[in-house]
């Protein structure tokens, strides 16, 4: 990431397909999302209107289109910071994939307890497992620290869609902002290289409201705001020889969008029959897709090979936290096991045989996103059909499992498909900096981290996950090293107050398989609105290393350490002072170490660069220049622990009020004073 991290100066050329500026007619027709159905006509989820001559008009610091984990990480930081808010959601829920998309079993690396989250999305984990704690008995086994409401297999943390939903309105309630639910916005206004206002249409009034902002923050799902606003953006999966990627596809090919998933939820039931009617084309999808619970994890890579699931039980991982037998507990969000108050037992269904792959919504017209979205649900339903009437694996007598009553309550929804789609690959910015293959994944790495990026404003850790589009794509997994979200993946030249906040920042078609995941969208989010935040203070151009320090400070990590929890006190000094090149940073681990005595020779490496003075030979720097003090025999004993008496420079802040060796923490948080 490190050739990405420099914060060019050129102006990326604008495509014909990709920059248009904006249709100037009055006359529109969106797709209402919520409003599409499996059967009848996908056009009447369309609603057409004319923009009026004089809409509401609304004013605000930070617009950010998007209420999902993206838009909800920028308006918690815009809040944190003091600015005006306007929030636009289409939905009527908060929280985009986890909750509206319906993957409330949280796409998350297995180390999330301890490192690789933003304070404000652990803050949003610990109210959804402080809410089941409040409404429930917890059984005595499951009453732990890291409680799993639906003991499921892909996450640490499985829950109903709703609780997420109450736990970020509940966190966005302290601060000022205006949400507009139910809105979408079809328009932006540029003028001189800025974007100062946006029309958007509301579905629940039939009206349009204009925004008048200083500053606007793409949250959206599929990266919207790109093309009305005329930044240069790049659609599906990008030629080898432009990002010398070597998984990258041979020839470029827009249509190439990783499938979108429409989740559902389903109670057991057993002794009794939910099987819904065939719906319509369900020949066709079961065979097309095919539906199975059989899946190949290529022996290749390292993996199991084929695994033949069932329906139910509770078997142990295999192996090593691979792929479990049982299919149901796989996305589990309420396990009756966990509670002493009765419970449904109640799975999420999120599958890859589920996911639609034949055509994309990205850059298509109202009529045909409405009909695409609709063959979404009709796979949906297929293969909940089929689980109820077809379904068969060795081990068990006949077909089918009618006892998997649909919960639309549980999704909110008349038909029990989530409100929006769960959307894999939006369209992405032409950024300054992009983060590319190499950069991440494991086997191009000689340490423990992946490629270094100097202007990290956050870090992810998921593997290249890759749901196939439906261009002879296949599937791929690569893992990669614990990476960063580099500040040039989120700048372009062609707008200056225009930021992406979610899936849509500089990656490619691979890399996007392992940053569109939960906490990294929140934690792009929260970026943004820290670098939108500081040019309204002031900065037109942030420094990174003030923006550096303004995220560290709000609980963002910016530096992966598995030993540095957010509420560490010397957190926000320790990160900083990382990115600042004075602080320890191994190679071979991910230890901050915080409270180890640091050696002299680290001393005086930290000091070299704090005064940004290149050295090869920090020890004899410190000592010729009186920054660090020898023994009366000239001698400087590197591997010796640091006392405050051995520096004899002046630091912003002033020592600790205690004897014996320093400690890292220490020492960072003299240097940064923080």
């Amino acid at each position: 990431m490190a050739r990405y991290s420099r914060i060019a100066t050129f102006l990326f050329a604008v495509t014909a397909a990709h920059a248009q500026p904006p249709a100037t007619n009055s006359r529109h027709s969106l797709v209402d999302v919520m409003a599409v159905r499996a059967t009848g006509d996908p056009g009447a989820a369309i609603r057409t209107f004319e923009t009026p001559p004089n809409p509401e008009r609304v004013s605000c610091d930070i617009l950010i289109a998007g209420g999902g984990m993206g838009g909800v990480g920028a308006a918690l930081m815009a809040g944190r910071m003091g600015f005006s808010v306007c929030l636009t959601e289409e939905t009527d829920w908060l929280g985009g994939q986890a909750t509206a998309g319906g993957v409330s079993a949280l796409d998350e690396h297995k180390f999330i307890e301890i490192s690789g989250a933003t304070r404000t999305y652990r803050e949003f984990r610990n109210r959804i497992r402080q809410a089941y704690r409040s409404r429930y008995r917890i059984a005595p086994a499951a009453d732990v620290e890291n409680f799993n409401p639906g003991a499921c297999y892909v996450s640490s943390l499985c829950f109903e869609p709703r609780m997420g939903v109450e736990a970020i309105e509940a966190m966005l309630k302290p601060y000022p902002l205006r949400i507009f639910k139910r809105t979408q916005i079809y328009r932006m206004e540029v003028r001189d290289g800025l974007a100062v206002a946006a029309l958007a249409y509301r579905f629940d009034k039939s009206d349009v409201v204009r925004f008048e902002q200083k500053w606007v923050l793409d949250a959206t799902e599929t990266g919207d705001l790109l093309p009305l606003a005329g930044v240069p953006y790049t659609v599906g999966s990008e030629a080898r020889a432009e990002t010398n990627e070597p998984h990258a596809a041979r020839e470029p090919n827009p249509a190439c969008v990783q499938s979108f998933t429409y989740p559902f939820i389903i109670e057991r039931r057993d002794g009794e029959d939910h099987r819904l009617p065939e719906p319509p084309e369900y020949a066709r999808f079961r065979d097309g897709q095919p539906f199975s619970i059989r899946l190949n994890y290529p022996l290749e890579f390292g993996w199991k090979g084929i695994v033949q699931y069932v329906m139910y039980g509770d078997d142990a991982p295999v192996p090593n936290n691979m792929s479990p037998r049982p299919f149901f507990p796989w996305r589990r969000v309420l396990a009756p096991k966990n509670f002493q108050d009765p419970v449904p037992e109640l799975a999420l269904i999120n599958w890859p045989r589920q996911d639609y792959h034949d055509e994309s919504i990205l850059d298509r017209n109202a009529p045909d996103q409405a009909r695409i979205l609709q063959q979404a649900k009709r796979v949906s339903f297929s293969f909940l059909h089929w689980l109820h009437t077809e379904i068969a694996y060795p081990g068990r007598a006949g077909k089918g499992h009618p006892e998997l009553k649909l919960r639309p309550d549980l999704m909110d929804t008349a038909d029990g498909l989530s409100k929006y789609p769960y959307i894999r690959e939006s369209r992405r910015i032409r950024a300054r900096g992009r983060v590319v293959e190499q950069d991440i994944v494991d086997e191009y790495q000689t340490g423990a981290r992946a490629r270094w990026a100097a202007d990290s404003v956050g870090t992810g850790f998921y593997m290249v996950d890759i749901h196939p589009c439906g261009a002879n794509e296949r599937g791929r997994m690569m893992m990669p090293n614990p990476f960063q979200i580099p500040l040039g993946t989120l700048l372009q030249d062609k707008v200056r107050n225009f930021l992406p906040a979610g899936k849509n920042l500089g990656v490619t078609h691979l890399t996007n398989g392992a940053f569109r995941l939960h906490p990294i969208e929140w934690n792009v989010g929260e970026a943004a609105a820290a670098y939108a935040g500081l040019a309204l203070r002031g900065a037109r151009t942030p420094a990174v290393e003030a923006l550096q320090r303004e995220l560290a400070q709000a609980g963002v990590p910016l530096a992966w350490f598995d030993d540095l929890p957010v509420e560490h006190p010397a957190f926000a000094a320790i990160q900083v002072a990382a990115m600042g090149g004075y602080y320890p940073v191994g190679k071979e681990d991910l230890h901050a170490a915080p409270d180890a005595p640091i050696t002299r020779r680290e001393a005086a490496e930290a000091l070299a660069a704090w005064r940004k003075v290149p050295t090869t030979d920090a020890v004899k720097l410190a000592v010729e220049r009186n920054w660090m003090a020898v023994d009366h025999r000239n001698w400087f004993h590197g591997a010796l622990p640091l006392y405050w008496t051995d520096i004899r420079l002046e630091l912003p802040a002033a020592p600790l009020k205690r004897t014996g060796p320093v400690t890292r923490a220490d020492l960072a948080r003299r240097l940064t004073g923080l």
